[in-house]
């Protein structure tokens, strides 16, 4: 699945993108618990472009990181 894939998936589970928060190649992701807060669990993941494959097993850990889980994310 690529980088750009993931994320929109992310999105619909309430996840935000923050672009402007990582360091150098990285983008900082916030599952918020309140819309518009900033504020819940997060996880900072690499970015090397929209279309870089994230790994599978990578992709299973930001999903526990950001409490969200994997049969649900996948069954969509």
């Amino acid at each position: 699945m690529t980088y750009r894939e993931f994320v929109a998936r992310l999105k619909d589970f309430g996840v935000a993108e923050y672009k402007g928060r990582g360091k150098g190649g990285e983008r900082f992701l916030v599952r918020e618990t309140i819309p518009g807060s900033g504020k819940g669990p997060s996880y900072t993941i690499g970015y090397h472009g929209d279309g870089t494959d994230v790994p599978k097993g990578t992709q299973g850990a930001y999903l526990r990181r950001l409490g969200i889980d994997p049969q649900e994310f996948y069954k969509q």
